[in-house]
Order: structure tokens, then C-alpha cells, then sequence
């Protein structure tokens, strides 16, 4: 399957077909030296979400998911079970897209150090403020 992601590097991938066989490796694959492979080429994105779904992606290659687009790739990175506190923590503090903080504020594992980080961003919007709150069982004025 690494020949997948080297065949789809040197041009954009636009043929049905091939993006369809490279959704499916995305989804299924449990290699994640394949699915590093993948996330370095050129792919459409929403090759790179169902990447960043697998729970076979390596911490690295979400690293690396996350610094190519915040926005859409943050959200399905924040909603898995598998991930450290310490790697949430690492991530978040890299944010700075209003909504990747937003999605950041409801992973599972984030530690509450982690959170309040969150919250108290200043490119955060207020729900965040209220998520964080809510998950910490505080009230919103009492998070920052």
C-alpha cells in the first residue's frame, strides 16, 4: 500500500477511482507507516480526515495532519479515546484557529490544566469557556 502514497505524490489526485481506493487505505489501513506515506502527499482533504480517524495514525502523523489545516483536521484528532493528555496538551498549545480550539476543549483524554489553557486562549470562543466549565463541573466565571 506505500505504493498508493508514492503514485499519488507527484501530481493532485482527481481520478473517482483512485480517490476512492485511497479513502478506503485512509479508513482501513492498520499500517502507520502507510498512513504517514499518505498524509505527505497530495491528497484531497478528505483523504486526510479519514487519516486522521484511523486509530492506527501515529501521534506524528496527526502532528502533522493538525499543522497542514486546524480548522478540519483538529476535530476528529480531539475525538479519540487512544491519545495521551500529554499529547492533547502538546497539540493544543499550537492552536490557534478559533474552532480547532473550540474542538480541542472537548477531547476525552485532555487533562484539565489542559483546558483551562483552552478556555482562557485568546482567540477562544465563549463556548469554549462554557465546555471547559461544564466538563470541569465549574461554573463558566470561575474558569480563568
Amino acid at each position: 500500500m506505500t505504493a498508493i502514497a508514492q503514485h499519488a505524490a507527484p501530481r493532485p489526485v482527481e481520478d473517482p477511482h483512485d480517490v476512492q481506493m485511497l479513502l478506503r487505505t485512509a479508513e482501513f489501513s492498520v499500517d502507520p507507516a502507510v498512513l504517514d506515506d499518505l498524509a505527505r502527499t497530495d491528497v484531497p482533504g478528505e483523504v486526510l480526515r479519514k487519516i486522521a480517524h484511523n486509530s492506527a495514525t501515529s501521534e506524528d502523523t496527526m502532528e502533522h495532519l493538525i499543522e497542514l489545516d486546524q480548522r478540519w483536521l483538529t476535530f476528529p484528532v480531539t475525538r479519540r479515546h487512544d491519545l495521551s493528555p500529554e499529547f492533547i496538551d502538546r497539540i493544543a498549545r499550537r492552536l490557534t484557529d478559533r474552532n480547532a480550539i473550540f474542538h480541542a476543549s472537548s477531547a476525552p483524554n485532555a487533562a484539565p490544566e489542559t483546558l483551562r489553557y483552552l478556555a482562557a486562549h485568546p482567540s477562544a470562543p465563549k463556548a469554549t469557556a462554557e465546555t471547559v466549565a461544564q466538563r470541569l463541573g465549574m461554573t463558566p466565571l470561575s474558569v480563568a
